[in-house]
């Protein structure tokens, strides 16, 4: 799993989905989470809880694998049908930026969007593989987080 890195680039293009007021997924080249809150919250709040949400949602809904036999922790239909896309975004083996942003909306007054990079959630990938921490890191390891580091 790769450590995050914040991207501007990525904060104004969540920024640009936050204020469309859609409160769905949007058409972009990158991965996507958003939560869309019926309150007005202060920011930073909305920015934590959508994210603590959208990571608890493996333990929340619980998960399937790695299959016997396999080290890769999957991303298939199986799973995909669990509801997990938020939380699997974020842990992609190879996602290493983030960009997020809260935009002011009528029906939903706290519009929470995360852009991400690289894409993740691609049927029949791996979500990670199971092993051994920072053995398969490209570049190095942070070896307090033990995350890869690009």
């Amino acid at each position: 799993m790769m450590q995050m890195n914040y991207s501007l680039v990525l904060e104004k293009s969540a920024q640009d989905a936050a204020d469309k007021c859609i409160y769905s997924h949007t058409d972009t080249n990158y991965g996507e989470s958003f939560y869309s809150w019926p309150q007005e919250l202060n920011e930073t709040y909305a920015m934590e809880q959508s994210i603590i949400g959208w990571w608890t949602e493996a333990e929340a809904r619980g998960v399937i694998g790695p299959y016997p036999n396999q080290t890769c922790f999957p991303y298939d239909y199986a799973q995909h049908s669990r509801q997990i896309g938020h939380w699997s975004q974020i842990a992609w083996w190879n996602t290493n930026e983030v960009g997020c942003a809260v935009g002011r909306c009528p029906r939903f007054k706290s519009n929470v969007y995360c852009h991400y990079w690289n894409r993740g959630n691609v049927y029949t990938g791996c979500v990670f593989w199971v092993g051994e921490p920072c053995i398969e890191c490209p570049k190095s390891c942070n070896k307090t987080s033990l995350l890869c580091i690009y």
